[in-house]
């Protein structure tokens, strides 16, 4: 009976390392397939390991789910990072997590591209939307958009760890700038007037009892981004805006 028990449990931990190879490796793909889409995501690395390291995961237990976060070493200036899905059936996709040096791929608005910057040829809603294509639509569509909405909401949450915000967080909106020594320098003053825009503009678009979120904006202090997040009936996906709350400065160096 005890060689039985130890021929199991044997058993047991090699189909578990199995899987998680397995598992392993379609993450490996999704993201070396998201780097051959988008070349900006390369480094002069060419082993995998060596480029993305994992700093992150969250899984949800409830609607079966795990969200990956992956980064470029810190030593890296300019560093850039990747967002993998994963789905119950271990499906995966990857979504391209650049830093505010590619302002055409966040939408920033009243800003403008920096020069010499390669254009990225898609956005972030777009690939947030492709991403979330893993994930099973029911024949409820209530319980579709509720899975989608926990994967989004983990996402923002608790793999990028933002702050909600409300109505009455105006002063922290536009009285709050974050330096980017990895930006070209701006105008301080300036910088503000577009903060104070970009608050504005949100303020247009916040109405919590209008959507499926009770405050639809996620503040990102780690990246200097605002998100802000809503289902869009119509099409059936989400709409996604982001502001941009750094300043570009370079330190003088004595």
């Amino acid at each position: 009976m005890r060689n039985q028990n130890y021929y199991f449990y044997l058993f047991f931990i090699i189909i578990t390392i199995g899987c998680s190879e397995k598992n392993d490796t379609k993450v490996e793909k999704s993201i070396q397939k998201i780097i051959e889409r988008f070349p900006q995501l390369k480094t002069g690395k060419k082993t995998f390991g060596n480029d993305y390291k994992l700093v992150k995961s969250v899984k949800n237990g409830e609607f079966d789910f795990e969200i990956q976060l992956f980064s470029e070493s810190d030593s890296i200036n300019d560093k850039q990072q990747i967002i993998v899905l994963i789905n119950s059936k271990k499906e995966c996709s990857s979504i391209p997590f650049f830093n505010n040096k590619y302002k055409d791929y966040w939408e920033f608005p009243f800003d403008k591209p920096i020069k010499n910057v390669s254009k990225i040829t898609s956005t972030f809603k777009v690939e947030l939307n492709k991403a979330l294509s893993i994930f099973p639509a029911p024949k409820n569509h209530l319980k579709d958009k509720n899975l989608k909405y926990e994967v989004v909401n983990e996402l923002f949450q608790s793999l990028l760890s933002t702050e909600n915000l409300e109505e009455k967080d105006s002063l922290l909106i536009y009285r709050t700038i974050i330096s980017n020594s990895n930006l070209p320098n701006e105008v301080y003053d300036s910088a503000f007037v577009r903060l104070r825009k970009n608050y504005e503009k949100m303020k247009s678009e916040w109405h919590p009892e209008d959507f499926i979120y009770n405050y639809n904006c996620y503040f990102d202090r780690r990246n200097a981004r605002i998100y802000q997040v809503n289902y869009n009936e119509k099409t059936k996906g989400y709409d996604v805006k982001c502001y941009r709350q750094d300043w570009g400065f370079t330190p003088l160096n004595l």
